[in-house]
């Protein structure tokens, strides 16, 4: 077993750091009554939110109903599970505790309605209902935390688990010297379970990443490991890489986007002027890669994410040496992504104006409408000079209509020389 796994807490009293916190969902487990407003415990993963739930759970003798949001994210999805919960009685005659874990996953598309019916199944809940989060982002999750009372975890001190390595290490009579334990303790940021992980992999004979190793812009590391002559030097070049490998479940900010090590391998590779045989390989490798982090996000095995680097180190390097790939933001060349980006960027203002008459979202109504309304107009010679008045738009948009239906027509002429 995992040291994770041995040494999970079986009661509240064996649970380490945020004292406060815990005690507060004690209290409020303790005095819930039907229509109290749920909990929504807000912190970094390792800090204890999933254990304490499952203890209080078992000391308070609930059935624990556990769910991860992040897996569904839609309306249909959430309702399905969530309302027979809330309309049925536990089978074994006990009360039962709804935990729904990684609500910060379910942020994703603004018409996937999932957020939404969460905020409005917690307005009154027939029983208690505890959620979790890592960094929910406090635009989209405002209404949330309205509906929510909020619990706040923060990560645990080094003080606290340089107590608890102590007591690891002694309980499994091993010996660490001063300089292990510390850098096993900085590298965890407060993480318990990292803590965990990083002391086993060292006594397994795994290093530890040390903290003082001077990390490499993205660019200059993907640049790097396309340049590297060597795979200890490719894999060098990776591992200092400012940036790592989120899970899109959990929703994905632009600055993560852009240190996405994967997504950068990805868009470098395809934005390059290789042929098709030759970008075949590397993609397949990616894939593969990309399949194996999303198993670990949806196990939250974590640990495993170390590994990751070699993975794609020693997979790539053979096929992807003197191929004159350079790192790209991008997944397209510029000449390419150039007109993409100045048509986006021209729609923005007129689909949002449109959706607002639509009652519906951008996206929703850019998707399914726009390309509908512009063959509509095609069809009946409709002047867009004259549409954009009687529909209060500005000039702006009327030239942005007439474009619009300019290139439908161009798309229509080309179907129909095929």
């Amino acid at each position: 077993m995992t040291w994770p796994e041995i040494y999970r807490p079986q009661q509240v009293e064996e649970m380490i750091g945020n004292e406060d916190a815990r005690l507060a969902v004690m209290k409020w487990l303790s005095k819930w009554v039907s229509g109290s407003k749920p909990l929504l415990l807000v912190g970094p993963s390792g800090v204890g939110k999933t254990t304490l739930v499952h203890v209080l759970a078992r000391q308070f003798n609930y059935d624990l109903i556990e769910m991860n949001a992040s897996d569904k994210r839609n309306r249909d999805e959430l309702e399905t599970l969530i309302l027979p919960v809330f309309n049925n009685l536990s089978v074994s005659g006990r009360r039962m505790l709804l935990f729904l874990d990684e609500v910060d996953g379910i942020s994703g598309r603004e018409d996937a309605g999932g957020l939404e019916y969460i905020v409005k199944m917690m307005k009154e809940p027939v029983i208690p209902v505890i959620m979790a989060a890592n960094t929910p982002d406090d635009t989209k999750f405002k209404a949330l935390r309205k509906a929510c009372k909020i619990v706040q975890f923060d990560p645990i001190p080094s003080r606290e688990l340089a107590m608890f390595l102590d007591y690891v290490l002694n309980d499994q009579k091993i010996d660490l010297n001063p300089e292990q334990r510390i850098s096993i303790i900085d590298s965890s940021r407060g993480d318990i379970r990292s803590l965990l992980n990083n002391t086993q992999a060292s006594i397994a004979g795994y290093q530890v990443i040390r903290d003082d190793i001077r990390k490499i812009d993205i660019a200059g590391a993907i640049n790097g490991y396309f340049l590297s002559s060597s795979v200890q030097e490719a894999k060098g070049f990776l591992s200092r890489a400012d940036g790592s490998y989120p899970d899109p479940r959990f929703g994905v900010s632009p600055d993560e986007r852009r240190t996405d090590k994967l997504s950068a391998l990805f868009s470098s590779i395809l934005a390059s002027r290789l042929n098709y045989e030759s970008m075949a390989p590397l993609l397949d490798t990616l894939s593969k890669v990309d399949i194996i982090v999303g198993r670990i996000g949806r196990n939250r095995q974590w640990s495993l994410i170390k590994y990751i680097d070699n993975i794609i180190s020693y997979g790539l390097f053979e096929d992807s040496r003197n191929k004159g790939i350079k790192y790209n933001q991008y997944s397209m060349i510029w000449p390419v992504m150039a007109p993409i980006f100045a048509r986006a960027q021209s729609l923005r203002g007129l689909l949002s104006d449109l959706a607002e008459v639509a009652h519906t979202s951008r996206s929703t109504f850019g998707s399914f409408y726009f390309p509908y309304m512009i063959q509509a107009m095609l069809d009946n010679k409709v002047d867009p000079k004259k549409f954009a008045r009687s529909s209060n738009l500005d000039e702006n948009a009327e030239e942005t209509v007439a474009k619009e239906m300019e290139r439908a027509r161009r798309r229509e002429r080309g179907l129909n020389m095929m």
